[in-house]
C-alpha cells in the first residue's frame, strides 16, 4: 500500500448484500493512499469473507472488529485504528457509493484552505446505480440536497484531536449530534457544490423508521442547545440541516 493520506472509516453489521460496491468506489480513487478501515460490528452473514476477499487483493483494505454497541461504537473504533500519521480522515457506510474522485478533490480543496477543518459536498440519494461509474442508472429516482453526511465530507483529523469522536449513548441522530458539535466549535468549513456521496435508498435504511430518526435529530438539537446554554455560546445551524430531512420525505413519498 502507498504510504496512506486518508484513512476512510467504515462501519458494518450484515452488509454483504451491498459492502463490496461500496469498498469498490473508494478503490476508484487514484493517485491517493487510501487507508480503508470496515469495522465489523458483530456481523452474522458473509460480511468478513468478502471483506477478507478484496483485501487480499487490495492491501489497503483491512478490517477491525467493533465492539457489537452500534455504529456510534463502531465508527469510534474505526477512529482509534487511524494511524497517527494520517492526517485526513473521512467514511462511508457499507450501503452507500463514493462518487468517484471525490476524495482527491476534496483533499485538494483542504489543502488550499488550511484554516478548514473540512470540506463537505453534496448528498445524491438513488435506489439503482451502475456500479462501475458510481452514477444513477437512467430512470432510478434521484434527488440531491446538501444536508449533514458523515460519507459527503472529508476531515483533517484535528477536528477529531479536538471534540473527540461520536456520542455512544445515542441509538440514532449521532452523526446531526456531530456536525452541530462542529458548529458550535466555530470550525470553518467549506461546502461544495458538487455530489461527494451516493446515498442508497432501499428497505434495510435506519432512517426508514420515521419515528426514530426524528427522535434523534430532536436529540442532537436538545443536547445542542443544553451545551450552548451552558457555554454562553451561540451557534446558527446554518444551510446543512435545512435540507435532508425534505429529501428524505420527498424521497420516500416521491
Amino acid at each position: 500500500m502507498d504510504t496512506a493520506t486518508v484513512s476512510i472509516i467504515m462501519p458494518v453489521r450484515n452488509g454483504e448484500a451491498y459492502i463490496a460496491s461500496a469498498l469498490r468506489s473508494l478503490l476508484r480513487e487514484s493517485g491517493i493512499g487510501l487507508d480503508i478501515i470496515v469495522v465489523d460490528d458483530g456481523s452474522t452473514d458473509g460480511t468478513a469473507e468478502i471483506v477478507r476477499g478484496i483485501a487480499a487483493a487490495h492491501p489497503g483494505v483491512r478490517m477491525v472488529g467493533g465492539p457489537q454497541s452500534g455504529v456510534s461504537g463502531a465508527r469510534n473504533a474505526g477512529l482509534a485504528a487511524v494511524p497517527k500519521e494520517v492526517p485526513y480522515i473521512s467514511f462511508l457506510d457499507c450501503d452507500d457509493l463514493s462518487v468517484p474522485g471525490r476524495i482527491a478533490r476534496q483533499l485538494a480543496r483542504l489543502k488550499e484552505s488550511p484554516d478548514a477543518g473540512y470540506v463537505i459536498g453534496l448528498i445524491r440519494f438513488f435506489e439503482e446505480a451502475d456500479e462501475q461509474s458510481a452514477t444513477p442508472l437512467p430512470g432510478s429516482r434521484t434527488v440531491t440536497v446538501r444536508g449533514v453526511q458523515l460519507a459527503a465530507a472529508l476531515f483533517d483529523r484535528r477536528v477529531f484531536e479536538q471534540l473527540g469522536g461520536f456520542d455512544e449513548e445515542m441509538n440514532h441522530g449521532e452523526d446531526t449530534d456531530f456536525f452541530l458539535r462542529l458548529l458550535e466549535a466555530k470550525i470553518p468549513y467549506i461546502a461544495e457544490d458538487e455530489p461527494a456521496v451516493l446515498y442508497r435508498r432501499h428497505t434495510g435504511n435506519m432512517t426508514n423508521d420515521i419515528a426514530q430518526t426524528r427522535r434523534g435529530f430532536v436529540d442532537a438539537i436538545r443536547r445542542s442547545l443544553a451545551r450552548r446554554r451552558a457555554s454562553g455560546a451561540n451557534a446558527e445551524l446554518g444551510d446543512l440541516f435545512k435540507a435532508r430531512g425534505n429529501a428524505e420525505e420527498a424521497f420516500r413519498h416521491g
